[in-house]
């Protein structure tokens, strides 16, 4: 069976997360009311005991003990800000996910590409002779090869790998979504690793898109969620059409094409 061309993988790719992200937001949508409710169960509760709720523990069960009215109070936590928050991890980690599987995608098609370097993100010129050793075929290899570039390149800044997209895959990244999605990955790592309390390294990170000083609460609330959510889409639209332009359906690969650089001025389609 044929190959499908790249452009119809990449929108594949990009009409799943879509569905997924929308997923999301209907869910939230949907049980937000539920747990209302269930908080004003609790609200209106008399009943002063604790209750034992069971809670996972290794080789053991074991149960905590809640009043009814620390169930409310949990219930008031996660519906005015760590449901959103918990969910605004996940959709920056799927995003992110999505422009990792761009690449491996395009890095198949056109393995010259792995030469391609922006600030921040070093060219992938070279296969470790272990690696080569190891694998089953050259194709193999270069997907090792591939996995281990990926794995580098995200773990760079975002702007270094929303440039280096730019450059392999031929995206147009100086749409205003961009630099708010630098603000959503400065956020979602708060989020992570200081447990959401504005830093000088999220001030940085965010630039003139940030929220608050040091000290401050991050926050995540339903405005900003949705926001975040509807960038995140809007981004990967972005993608799925400038890889359209830079890889069209109607081409299929031609040897010119594996001499091609990879910028967005040398891109296949162009």
């Amino acid at each position: 069976m044929a190959k499908r061309p790249l452009a119809l993988r990449i929108a594949g790719l990009q009409y799943r997360f879509v569905r997924e992200m929308n997923d999301v937001h209907i869910f939230l949508n949907q049980v937000l009311p539920l747990l209302k409710d269930a908080k004003e169960d609790y609200e209106h509760s008399t009943h002063r005991k604790d209750r034992r709720y069971y809670v996972p523990a290794v080789d053991r069960v074991k149960f905590a003990k809640r009043t009814d009215q620390e169930l409310k109070n949990i219930y008031h936590r996660f519906m005015n800000g760590s449901l959103y928050e918990a969910f605004l991890v996940m959709a920056v980690s799927r995003f992110e996910s999505l422009i990792a599987e761009v690449l491996k995608l395009v890095f198949v098609e056109y393995p010259q590409k792995l030469g391609i370097a922006v600030h921040g993100v070093a060219p992938c010129k070279t296969v470790p002779t272990e690696l080569l050793l190891r694998a089953d075929s050259i194709e193999d290899a270069l997907q090792k090869a591939i996995d281990g570039h990926l794995n580098s390149v995200m773990y760079g800044a975002p702007h270094a790998y929303l440039a280096y997209v730019g450059e392999v895959v031929g995206v147009d990244t100086t749409a205003p979504e961009f630099e708010r999605y630098i603000e959503i990955k400065a956020t979602r790592d708060l989020l992570v690793h200081s447990t959401g309390i504005v830093n000088l390294i999220y001030l940085a990170k965010a630039g003139s898109k940030r929220r608050g000083q040091v000290g401050d609460p991050i926050g995540v609330d339903r405005k900003y969620f949705d926001r975040a959510l509807a960038t995140l889409k809007r981004l990967s639209g972005i993608i799925k059409r400038d890889t359209a332009n830079s890889f069209p359906v109607s081409r299929r690969p031609t040897p010119m094409d594996a001499d091609a650089k990879g910028t967005r001025g040398s891109s296949p389609s162009r």
